[in-house]
């Protein structure tokens, strides 16, 4: 070997060796995986059409032509390419060639010479003609900069383990309900007042979106009345137009001066846009001589907005089965929430069997965790957040940046669940802003989302998309900003079908169920 290129090569040794120190506690960009595709199979890898579950690995392009897609990168980060769209996967970061993406979590991207680098955040990534870049950040904080920082490594979180989960519930409260239907058993029933203990309890939950739950009450007039009811429940959210169901079957179980009356109880429910459509039904299971037998359906209006919930107003038809007869009748009701905690019900019903009945409920819920929604990705009160822009001694107007570091003509980014350290010059992007940049990578201009626009990014981006593990993030980072809800991007992120998913099944169960009259015996 000549001394020349004996040189070459030492030169070349040395010049890496910071690289190699920077990579050793680094988090390497392994693959992509296709985990979903909509509108279309057109999503492609290296231009070869791609399967769900199919990966993609460095050095390949992933693109797609009028659908979109969902990838898992290294489970670390879930992003949303657009239609339209192409990405090449690097060392340690991918590049947008054309279209948009979105990403939920630490996964960088090259732009130009520069590096977006970001912890836990959620943006949206365009090309722009000419080969540029625009940047919107819905959480977090984003830096774009200069390869040149470092920082200690520290292990990878598993993005799919950050969904948010609801906690279990306990209810209290008082029921009322009576009849002038004029038999011995509903007279002395009339203005009975119970008093109702109810448990919600969530058994799996699965990707912020599926939850198999059970939900049981027990309600009494400590004189001689009491009842029981459970149930278990599987509610799941649609993407596809972002509906949440319900199905459930449950066991009524009530006491009353001369007989134990039982039923077993199915039911279903599916809500949009807060409208809310049920049917559920009661067999009987006892030998008692007065029980009934019921189907009713619902249709759940909402006619007013409190904030996340609303005031519905249900009108449900229904028929009864007793003494071999079928009796049709009719129960108008209105179900006001107060918060996340208080609930309001009244209703009325007339049929030819129990004539008019009139009822209302009173409920205090609270959440056995202190919070209804626990969410990762947010502070809980009195606690330090996950998320290190989201703590006082984190806002200092000082930013944190990836360690980033360069490598044979390609990017090489440290371990991306390490703290951001910002370098003088960097470009530091919020929640709520946007800006745009030069193909290499270079600011051209920074401003602050507007209500619409920030609205409308959400919309066409999470749109038939899963939900991500930050979607309810987002909706609190919404109203965090602007300080009012959105109810479209109420329902695209979830929110809604959170909401749906821990209140409880609008079905009669053993403290509001009837039985025939005496005097129609």
């Amino acid at each position: 070997m000549s001394g020349r290129g004996f040189k070459a090569r030492l030169l070349s040794a040395l010049a890496a060796a910071p690289l190699l120190i920077q990579s050793a506690g680094a988090a390497p960009f392994q693959n992509a995986k296709v985990r979903r595709i909509i509108d279309g199979r057109q999503v492609y890898i290296n231009k070869q059409q791609a399967k769900v579950n199919q990966t993609a690995s460095r050095g390949q392009e992933i693109s797609t032509g009028s659908s979109r897609t969902e990838l898992l990168f290294d489970q670390r980060a879930i992003g949303f390419l657009g239609q339209n769209s192409l990405i090449t996967l690097g060392e340690e970061c991918f590049r947008l060639k054309s279209g948009r993406v979105l990403v939920n979590g630490p996964q960088s991207s090259c732009l130009g010479s520069k590096v977006l680098g970001v912890r836990g955040t959620t943006y949206v990534l365009s090309s722009t003609e000419g080969g540029g870049y625009e940047l919107a950040v819905l959480t977090g904080t984003a830096t774009v900069g200069d390869p040149t920082a470092t920082s200690e490594g520290a292990e990878a979180k598993n993005i799919l383990a950050s969904y948010p989960s609801l906690s279990p519930v306990v209810g209290l409260g008082s029921s009322a309900w009576g009849s002038n239907a004029g038999g011995t058993t509903l007279g002395q029933a009339a203005g009975l007042v119970l008093g109702d203990l109810s448990f919600f309890t969530p058994i799996l939950q699965q990707n912020g979106s599926s939850l198999l739950y059970s939900y049981s009450t027990g309600s009494s007039n400590f004189d001689g009345f009491w009842g029981a009811s459970s149930e278990l429940g599987y509610s799941w959210y649609d993407p596809n137009n972002q509906s949440s169901s319900t199905l459930l079957v449950g066991y009524d179980g009530w006491q009353i001066p001369g007989c134990f009356h039982s039923q077993i109880a199915v039911g279903g429910q599916i809500e949009r846009n807060r409208w809310q459509f049920s049917a559920n039904g009661g067999i009987p299971s006892d030998n008692c001589q007065d029980s009934l037998g019921f189907a009713i359906a619902r249709v759940g209006i909402p006619v007013a907005s409190l904030g996340e919930r609303s005031i519905h107003l249900s009108l449900s038809p229904y028929v009864l089965h007793g003494l071999g007869n079928q009796y049709g009748g009719g129960r108008v009701g209105l179900n006001v929430p107060v918060g996340n905690a208080l609930e309001l019900m009244a209703y009325g019903q007339y049929d030819e069997l129990l004539d008019t009945v009139v009822g209302g409920q009173i409920t205090y819920r609270f959440a056995t965790a202190g919070r209804f929604v626990r969410d990762p990705n947010l502070p809980t009160p009195g606690q330090r957040s996950p998320l290190p822009w989201q703590n006082q001694s984190f806002k200092t107007g000082q930013p944190m940046q990836i360690a980033l570091g360069q490598r044979a003509g390609s990017l090489a980014v440290s371990d991306v669940s390490s703290p951001l350290i910002s370098q003088a010059g960097d470009t530091v992007i919020q929640a709520g802003e946007e800006a745009t940049f030069n193909a290499q990578g270079d600011l051209l201009s920074k401003r602050s989302l507007s209500r619409d626009r920030y609205a409308a990014l959400v919309a066409s981006n999470l749109s038939g998309q899963n939900l991500l593990p930050e979607s309810h993030a987002i909706a609190a980072t919404y109203k965090k900003l602007y300080g009012s809800t959105n109810q479209a991007l109420l329902s695209v992120t979830g929110v809604n079908w959170l909401i749906a998913a821990q209140t409880p099944f609008p079905r009669l169960r053993a403290d509001n169920n009837l039985v025939i009259p005496e005097d129609k015996l």
